[in-house]
């Protein structure tokens, strides 16, 4: 073990607490601390573990005369304790204070809490269960040692036992201040999210009409360094939203680590299918932003039709299918080596899984291989958050499987659409809510016989400062195959000029909120092309 020169900052350990609910790896850490000659003191179900395990050690309660209340509740808090962790080595009055109580110092504490945050996600758990893991003693042992950090040092957590290990054989039994500073930083990081969780658990018991709190808390842990961030020269790195269900659970199962971006296009790409579990969809994204979007009757025929919808725009994009990749699909998706057709280049799929011929067939494709992204599990956070200028701004986040309920549509116009032609107007509109505002979708469809809509997929996608730029942008991508198909408005239309946009391509019917002041002469230029328009009389802006 490498030897380090001590320093005056160096502190012998010679007596260490642990009291921990996580008993991961402790075992082989008390008997490292007792090679170090170090005095073990331990508590109810930490002692019994180390006893049993033939570990030298003493209890707690019985060295320091501790007795223990209130059926356990009150274990640690103790004047004595405290005062022998808390005392500072080098002022004479504390040593001479401690001594006249009978007490010696704590050098070390090594304490993690009642799991809180398991018992809380539980769905089976009462609101008793989940109070009496809230651990007290713990955290108010962690605090003193982690304030008191010049003397002491704070064991927070299993995942520091090697480290704290190599530190004393490094140093002969002895903690540098580099470290035990660093300790203190990692405690109050841990005590911090630990009040954050139950904050946020009980309130979500017991003030659950309380959407908006007076005070918003949120605790995030470090997943991983991202390569770098919106561009080269800034850092980045990813965190997942404590007690939340995250993208961060999802396994990378090929190609290169992901960048900043490469996680905003894959949060962005996933949030698109959210709402159409009840079909093989597949959408395109370009920098966040929808390029196509299809649904069909396969995983592959979706994909190809996303795709035409605008194959430039689909170059070095994600894709993201809501089945399982099978080896059709993975023919498709991707750039084969050799192959001259460069429109197909995919940078990022996302699926639930990958059949293993597909996986096969992927990984060959590229010599930089495609992130493929198994999404395992839905995410779920309660609040839309942007942080703006210091500012934190949250909305309830959107639920894509809540529908749009038909019965409010209104026809104000002459034509009335035909069902075929409504199935798509309601399609259109559940894409088109996922477009950032302003935002058009020309789209068309296909019905079985049965009537419902079998295939669907966008011919133009686009958003822009104004609205009547999005519809130029939108028919200009479908070029002559917007002729017959329709068209969905996330917001009203403010003139007439959209329309004879629409009409002059050829749209045959259209869907959006209504509520302008120009209503009735946007209806009349509807009339004057045909256009069968429905009104939601419900925006679906995106920013």
């Amino acid at each position: 073990m490498k030897r380090v020169p001590k320093t005056v900052d160096d502190v012998q350990v010679k007596a260490a607490i642990l009291s921990v609910a996580d008993k991961s790896g402790l075992v082989d850490f008390a008997k490292g601390l007792r090679s170090f000659k170090v005095s073990l003191l331990a508590t109810g179900g930490t002692y019994t573990a180390l006893k049993d395990a033939g570990v030298e050690v003493k209890s707690l309660g019985e060295a320091m005369g501790l007795s223990e209340a209130l059926d356990g509740r009150v274990k640690t808090l103790h004047s004595n304790l405290f005062a022998a962790i808390l005392a500072k080595r080098g002022d004479a009055g504390h040593m001479r204070e401690l001594k006249s109580m009978g007490v010696s110092p704590i050098d070390m504490v090594v304490c993690n809490f009642y799991p809180f945050e398991k018992v809380a996600r539980d769905p089976a758990a009462t609101d008793e269960t989940v109070v009496e893991n809230i651990d007290i003693g713990g955290p108010s042992m962690v605090r003193a040692s982690t304030k008191n950090h010049a003397y002491v040092t704070v064991v927070p957590a299993p995942r520091f036992y090697a480290q704290v290990l190599d530190e004393l054989g490094g140093r002969g039994g002895m903690v540098g201040l580099e470290l035990r500073r660093s300790l203190a930083v990692e405690a109050f990081a841990i005590t911090s999210s630990y009040d954050a969780a139950i904050y946020n658990e009980l309130r979500r018991r017991f003030a659950p009409g309380e959407v908006f709190p007076g005070r918003f808390v949120l605790s995030a842990s470090k997943h991983q360094d991202a390569r770098y961030g919106e561009n080269p020269d800034q850092k980045a790195a990813i965190y997942s939203i404590d007690g939340a269900k995250s993208m961060t659970a999802w396994k990378q199962l090929s190609g290169e680590p992901l960048s900043f971006n490469n996680y905003l296009d894959i949060g962005s790409a996933y949030d698109i299918l959210e709402g159409f579990e009840g079909v093989l969809a597949a959408a395109t994204v370009k920098h966040g932003q929808i390029s196509g979007f299809a649904f069909a009757p396969t995983i592959a025929g979706a994909y190809a039709l996303a795709h035409a919808c605008d194959p430039e725009a689909d170059f070095g994009g994600t894709v993201v299918v809501n089945r399982e990749v099978d080896e059709a699909a993975a023919l498709l998706i991707g750039k084969n080596e050799g192959v001259k057709d460069d429109s197909v280049y995919t940078e990022i799929l996302i699926a639930p899984g990958y059949e293993p011929a597909a996986r096969q067939i992927l990984a060959a494709k590229q010599k930089k291989k495609i992130r493929m992204i198994e999404a395992v599990g839905r995410p779920e956070y309660g609040y839309d958050i942007k942080e703006l200028e210091g500012a934190l701004l949250l909305q309830e986040a959107a639920d894509y499987r809540k529908k749009l309920d038909r019965g409010k549509l209104t026809f104000p116009t002459k034509a009335k659409p035909d069902e075929g032609t409504v199935l798509k107007l309601l399609a259109a509109w559940e894409v088109v809510r996922r477009v950032q505002s302003n935002g058009i979708v020309v789209a068309d469809g296909r019905a079985s016989k049965g009537g419902a809509l079998q295939e669907f997929w966008t011919l133009g996608v686009a958003s822009f400062r104004k609205r009547s730029g999005a519809v130029k942008i939108a028919l200009d991508n479908a070029g002559a195959r917007a002729k017959g198909t329709v068209c969905a408005s996330d917001g009203f239309f403010p003139f007439r000029d959209n329309v004879d946009l629409l009409g002059k391509a050829g749209v045959v019917a259209v869907i959006q909120p209504g509520g302008s002041i120009s209503d009735d002469e946007v209806v009349r230029a509807a009339d004057e092309y045909g256009i069968a328009m429905a009104m939601t009389h419900t925006r679906a802006f995106k920013h």
